[in-house]
Parts: structure tokens; sequence; C-alpha cells
């Protein structure tokens, strides 16, 4: 139950800050991810590395900024205060907010 709606959560994320580019470019990233891997928009959640590496090769350092955009809005869609660092990638924002709603 946790699993899917945090899912469900992060792919809303990743389509509103993706978003920020436009349309037309948020449909050619996830066009090009699923042509150059096989990985289908509903699949980009379980391959971050993916999104990641895409990312990197477009935008280049530009990348850490759409991620924190992407982090930031994936903690508002889960009631958490969002805490920025420096040079995180999307992966571990995600595998921190994880830790957060899972506490041991």
């Amino acid at each position: 139950m946790f699993e899917g709606r945090f899912r469900e959560d992060l792919l809303g994320a990743i389509d509103d800050g993706l978003l920020v580019l436009g349309e037309i470019v948020r449909q050619a990233l996830y066009s090009h991810i699923e042509r150059m891997y096989q990985v289908k928009r509903e699949e980009i959640p379980d391959r971050l590395d993916v999104l990641h590496d895409t990312l990197e090769v477009v935008f280049g350092s530009g990348t850490q900024v759409i991620e924190r955009l992407i982090a930031k809005t994936l903690c508002g869609r889960l009631g958490l205060d969002f805490i920025e660092h420096e040079n995180w990638t999307l992966m571990k924002y995600v595998e921190d907010l994880r830790k957060r709603l899972r506490p041991e």
C-alpha cells in the first residue's frame, strides 16, 4: 500500500517537475527514455537512474536543478518539509524520503 502510493506521488512529482520545461520537452524526454531504454513513463519511478542519465545528457549541470524541483514537489505531495542537500541526485532524495516516511 505504502509503496504504491509513494510511486504514484513520485510519478506525479516527475510529471510536474518536467512540465516546467514545457509539455513538448516533457513528452520528448519520455519518448527518448522509452526508445533508448525501453522504460515506459509509468515505470520511471522504478528506474530513476534512467531519468537521471537522460537529464544529464540533455541538460548537463542543469540536471541538479530539475531533480531538486522534482524532489521538492514530491515532498509537498507527501506533506514533508523539503531539506535541500548540495550535490544530491533525485535517487538520493527519494531514498531519504522513504527513510523519513518509514522510521526504523
